[in-house]
Parts: C-alpha cells; sequence; structure tokens
C-alpha cells in the first residue's frame, strides 16, 4: 500500500481539513518546544536590550529571532551571515541612489522597480538567491520611506540605526542557536560546490524575467497607489508582494493564505495587549510577559512544517508592528488595521497579477517533477551493474535512494499547492490532476519495492530480474504517458 493512498493528501489552506490535521501540525515534540524556547529568549532580550539603551526600530529587532532561526545551528548562522552581507550591501546602495533621488520622485519610482526586478530576478538566478532578494527589498523599502523623512541627516540617521537594529537582533538570535540548539543528528551534509553563481537556464529561461517584472509591477502599483491616496500606513502591501511571491501561482498563493492569516492573528493579539493591557503597563516586567506569551505562539507555529511555518513569523510580525511604535506604550489602533489592510491589499494586488499575467501553474510543476522522479527511479532500479564492485554500488545506491525520496517529497508538495489554483481552471485539469496522483501513488509503490530489490538481493536472482524488467518497462510508459 502507497503513503499516497494510505495517506491522502489534505488541503493546505482553508478549508484545512479536520481538527486531526491542526493536531498534527501543532503537535508537540522535543525539537519544537527547545527551538520555541530560543525564538522566545531572544525576542525578550530583544526587547529588554532594546528599550533600556532606546535602540530605534525595536519591532524589526525583535521580528528578527522568528526570521532567522532555523532548523539546525549551520542553516541559522548561513542565514545571519546571508542577511548581515545583504543588509549591508543593501544600506549602502540605497544611501547612494539618495544623492539622486531624494526629493525627486521621477527618479526615486524608477530607482525602487528596477531594484525590486534585480532583486527577484536574482532571487532565481543566483546561487544565493536569497542575497540577491535581500539586497533588492532592502533598496526598495529604504527608498520608498524617504519622502516620509523631512531632512537628509535625519533620513541617513534613522538608516543606519536601522542597520544596528537588525545587525544586533539577528547577532543575538544566532548566538542563542548556536549555545542551545543541539548538534544535528548524523553526518554533516555537505553543500556542493557551485560551477557558477547562476543557475543553468539564468539567461535563457524567460519564466526568470517574466517572474520579476510580475513582482514589479504588483509592488509598484500598490506603492503608488496608497502615496496617491496619502495612506502610507498601508505600506505593507509593498513588503507583502516581494515577500510571498514564489515560484507558481500556488505555491504564492499559499503563502499569501498563511500571511493575512498570520496577520489576523497576531493583530487580534496586538490589539488585545493595547486596548485591554497596556493601561495596566507600568514596568518592563510586564511588557516582558506579554512579549514572552505573543512570542511562544508565534514560534510555536513557526517551528512546524512548511504548511503552516510562515503563518507563524506573521503572527509575530504583525504583533510587534502593531505594538511597538516608541518606547512608551502605545494605545493607538490606528497601526493594527493599517497593518492588516495593507497586506490584504498586497495579496489581492499580487493574486491577481499573478493568475493572469504568466502564470506559472503549479500543475505544469507537477509533471515535471513526477518525470524526474520517475527517471530516478528508473537508473535506481539498473542498480547493480555487473561492472561496479559491491562497495561503490551501495554507496551509489543510497545516494540514489535519498535523491529519489526528495524528488517524490516534491511532488506531493506539488499537489498539495494544486489545490490553489482550480477555482477557475477547466475539468480537464481537474482530471488531469486525478491521473497525476494515481501514476504518484502507484510510482510510490514501485520506489518502495526497488528499494527492496537494490538494498536486499542478489546480483543474478533471475526472479528480480524479471521483476526489475517489469517495473522498468512500467516506469517507460508512464514516462512516455506524462511527455
Amino acid at each position: 500500500m502507497s503513503a499516497i493512498s494510505a495517506s491522502p493528501v489534505e488541503p493546505a489552506i482553508l478549508p484545512f481539513g479536520s481538527l486531526e490535521w491542526f493536531k498534527r501540525q501543532l503537535a508537540s515534540t522535543p525539537d519544537r518546544a527547545r527551538r520555541t524556547a530560543i525564538m522566545v529568549g531572544a525576542a525578550v532580550l530583544c526587547v529588554i536590550i532594546s528599550m533600556t539603551l532606546q535602540v530605534p526600530e525595536l519591532s524589526v529587532t525583535a521580528y528578527m529571532p522568528f526570521f532567522m532561526s532555523k532548523e539546525s545551528k549551520f542553516l541559522t548562522t548561513l542565514t545571519g551571515v546571508i542577511g548581515l552581507i545583504g543588509l549591508t550591501i543593501g544600506i549602502g546602495v540605497s544611501l547612494l541612489l539618495y544623492k539622486f533621488t531624494y526629493g525627486h520622485p521621477e527618479l526615486r519610482i524608477p530607482g525602487m522597480a528596477i531594484a525590486i526586478f534585480l532583486g527577484m530576478w536574482l532571487s532565481r538566478v543566483f546561487v544565493l538567491g536569497p542575497l540577491g532578494f535581500l539586497i533588492g527589498f532592502v533598496v526598495t523599502a529604504t527608498q520608498s520611506v524617504g519622502e516620509a523623512v523631512p531632512s537628509p541627516e535625519l533620513l541617513v540617521r534613522g538608516i543606519l540605526w536601522l542597520w544596528v537594529a537588525i545587525a544586533y537582533g539577528a547577532g543575538l538570535t544566532v548566538v542563542l542557536n548556536t549555545l542551545f540548539l543541539p548538534d544535528a543528528t548524523g553526518p554533516p551534509a555537505h553543500l556542493p560546490k557551485p560551477k557558477s553563481f547562476f543557475v543553468s537556464d539564468a539567461f535563457t529561461n524567460p519564466a526568470h524575467v517574466h517572474f520579476a517584472l510580475k513582482v514589479t509591477l504588483a509592488a509598484m502599483f500598490c506603492y503608488i497607489v496608497y502615496m496617491a491616496i496619502d495612506w502610507s500606513g498601508i505600506h505593507t502591501a509593498l513588503i507583502t508582494c516581494t515577500f510571498i511571491a514564489l515560484e507558481t501561482t500556488g505555491a504564492t498563493l499559499h503563502k499569501g493564505i498563511l500571511r493575512i492569516g498570520g496577520c489576523v492573528i497576531g493583530g487580534a493579539l496586538a490589539l488585545f495587549t493595547i486596548v485591554f493591557l497596556m493601561p495596566h503597563m507600568v514596568t518592563i516586567a510586564s511588557l516582558v510577559v506579554v512579549v514572552a506569551c505573543a512570542s511562544a505562539i508565534a514560534g510555536w507555529v513557526a517551528t512546524g512544517t512548511e504548511l503552516i511555518s510562515y503563518a507563524g513569523l506573521q503572527i509575530a510580525f504583525a504583533f510587534f508592528y502593531s505594538v511597538f511604535q516608541g518606547y512608551a506604550p502605545d494605545t493607538d489602533l490606528d497601526n493594527v488595521r493599517n497593518r492588516v489592510v495593507g497586506i490584504l491589499f498586497g495579496l489581492l494586488v499580487t493574486g491577481l497579477v499573478f493568475r493572469y499575467i504568466w502564470p506559472e501553474r503549479t500543475i505544469d510543476r507537477l509533471r515535471d517533477a513526477l518525470r524526474a522522479a520517475l527517471r530516478q527511479l528508473a537508473r535506481l532500479l539498473e542498480i547493480p551493474r555487473p561492472d561496479v564492485s559491491i562497495e561503490k554500488t551501495k554507496a551509489e545506491a543510497d545516494a540514489l535512494i535519498g535523491e529519489t525520496a526528495k524528488s517524490f517529497d516534491q511532488t506531493r508538495r506539488y499537489v498539495e499547492l494544486t489545490q490553489f489554483e482550480f477555482e477557475e481552471s477547466p475539468d480537464r485539469d481537474r482530471t488531469s490532476l486525478g491521473n497525476l496522483e494515481t501514476t504518484l501513488a502507484r510510482a510510490d509503490e514501485i520506489f518502495a519495492s526497488a528499494k527492496s530489490l537494490v538494498q536486499g538481493g542478489e546480483r543474478n536472482d533471475e526472479r528480480q530480474d524479471q521483476t526489475r524488467t517489469a517495473l522498468l518497462s512500467e516506469i517507460r510508459a508512464e514516462v512516455q504517458r506524462l511527455n
């Protein structure tokens, strides 16, 4: 019985499924509790340090533990290093651009558009895609707030303080994860050395340019609209357009739903805090307790699977950005409203752009991923070969089994994301998805048989050879059907 047929794929968005789905996604594990505790501790320390030393941009600093924390020490440290490099380069470029764009919207708007385009294009074609994205986003975000600052001197001071706020929050997060997160079990992963700074189809695949243009269109449309109506409080619309954009329409909408869901929860927590708790807070101790409670909720969700983890980041984002507007208790409810409205506006614009302009449909990615998984499965069934030693055969089989398992996991992920794209899709796509799920279920059964053959059989067993031949014929027929 295959894993697919035994555990049917459940929707990744509303309706989420049964209560059991929520229980599985929010289930407690020792690793999850430890990572959540680290996030809570880091957020509390950031609040105490920033409030004591009056470091500006407290909300950004408090959000860093959630944004930077990853599953392992290595990934957290790598994220921190890449983030610091991208932040430094982005702020340096933005300060240089201000010599030409400050007070000149006719130059600032095209400059922002170019920065978004390059950042999103690099996020797809650069080997270190997050670095390219971060540089483009930092330049765009800092340029977008320039007109709200009355003098160039205050603008430069504010941007440099932003660097400090992000850098020390990220550094503190890396230190705490290094101290308290246990070492990963098993041998350390060795990252392959890239042969080039760019992916193989960086300059030949038009989808990369189309993607960057779509994000640029959505983000700049939101920026021009909220500046034209003089409602800069909904600037989270621009942030939403850049952060939820992913490789397919389904993945983008999935991330957008998680963003708005997390924002609503975080905004509700902030609203409760501002209305009922803030009027009674007289010491930093009471603030620390509130921050710890909200951080625990956000951290628990953020340490879940990728089906819900991004919602946890948004809970923290909405809560901190709504509650921390200075060093004194804030009772202005407009901030909560503006954040939610901005995110909704950005989600709507991005969803429309990605659905109707050069759509990259998840079901097409599903076909490609399934085809690649089947070809890997065929290679696995061809092991062992008579001219290869037993030791080398075992190493080759183990590596290929790992790669094939990852390919099947990615294929299942695409099956989940197709739920977002069928509201207006023709019936033939629903039928096609059903056929693809059937093929995936059968391929999963073949994968289990192939692992058994490769790991436990003799080279010259006639019965096993007949089984291999039959399975290979079935795989080739499925690949041909997918072409």
